[in-house]
């Protein structure tokens, strides 16, 4: 009965490693489902066509928002405080979100342009 003990005992730190392994891996994964391949359209400030079209990556975490355009201009909005749909750019300016299509279309309007996402890649793949 001894031996069981002492066996048990060597097995706890290595089961407990092994489960913290496993968590870690999860973590990893779950922060990767937060990003996904979008459509955007860039419309200028009071413009009415948009200057750029195509696929996008849109990633959303704890409020926060990145989009990464095909040009290579990446956004980063910050929530602004407790309020619904408002956010702060990288140079601290006001920027705000509106949904469209129950939720389908994401419009970002920023201080010098809005940005339209779209979850449906289709006329892009």
């Amino acid at each position: 009965m001894q031996n069981f003990a002492r066996f048990g005992r060597r097995c706890v730190p290595v089961l407990s490693l092994g489960f913290l392994s496993v968590g870690g891996l999860l973590a990893g994964v779950s922060a990767l489902a937060d990003t996904v391949k979008a459509r955007c359209d860039v419309f200028p400030k009071g413009e009415d066509r948009a200057t750029s079209s195509g696929l996008c990556t849109f990633s959303q975490r704890q409020g926060f928002v990145s989009i990464q355009l095909k040009n290579g201009q990446r956004v980063e909005l910050a929530p602004d405080g407790n309020k619904p749909n408002a956010y702060l750019d990288a140079d601290g300016k006001p920027a705000t979100r509106q949904l469209e299509d129950n939720g389908n279309i994401h419009i970002y309007r920023l201080a010098k342009q809005s940005i339209f996402v779209y979850w449906d890649t289709t006329p892009d793949q």
